[in-house]
Formats: C-alpha cells, structure tokens, sequence
C-alpha cells in the first residue's frame, strides 16, 4: 500500500466520470481508495456507461460473471451470464465501490483507450 504509483482498470465509468469497481476481498478497491501516491486507471472505452446505474449494472452482469467463469468460481452467474445478486461463499461482489472525485487532488489520473480493452 506504500507504493508511489498503483496501475489498475475499472469494471464500468460513468460518461461524467465515476468509476465504478466489486471486488471480492476489496484489496483493489482499498489500495484505490487509500495507500498508493498516485492511482493510474486504465479504461477501455467499453466500459463507458450513461449513468451510475448503468454502470453498476454492467460491472455486476458483464465483468462479475466473466471474472467468476476466469477465477473458476461457484456462483449462479457464472452458470447463466446473469447477477442473481447471490451471497454465494464465492461471491466476488461483496464490495461494491463508487470513485467520484480524486483526494487528494490529482492523486487519480484516468487514461480511457479508444478500444475495447478488459471486461
């Protein structure tokens, strides 16, 4: 957590800006939250969402059961595709995180890729 730079992605942002991540342990959402200097978010323009709704809504039925499938997971959405809003034992939605603004300033740089890049 004490690293000058920390290189992560998004499961959705918002088109004004909100970057929305689940994790299953939270230690992606920690370090984005809090530790690392600088927090460097690479987006692939597939993951750009209307509203925070939306966004939601594709991390939990687009990058949650995608994830499940790669991680081997037991859970109903890796099964059918679809967030059946579980609390399986391996459940990787058990942190459900909103970025809306950088604090300190400047901390959080953005670099969204005209391509799409990750699920």
């Amino acid at each position: 957590m004490d690293v000058d730079f920390f290189l992560t992605s998004a499961n959705a942002i918002t088109q004004d800006g909100v970057i929305v991540n689940i994790d299953g342990r939270g230690n992606r959402v920690a370090a984005i939250t809090w530790g690392p200097h600088n927090v460097i978010h690479v987006i692939g323009i597939n993951k750009v969402a209307s509203t925070v709704e939306a966004a939601l809504a594709r991390a939990r039925n687009v990058a949650a059961p995608i994830n499940t499938a790669r991680l081997g997971c037991d859970t109903p959405c890796k099964i059918d595709g679809v967030c059946h809003n579980c609390n399986s034992p391996q459940c990787i939605c058990n942190y459900i995180h909103f970025t809306r603004n950088s604090f300190p300033a400047h901390r959080h740089t953005v670099v969204l890729i005209g391509e799409s890049w990750g699920y």
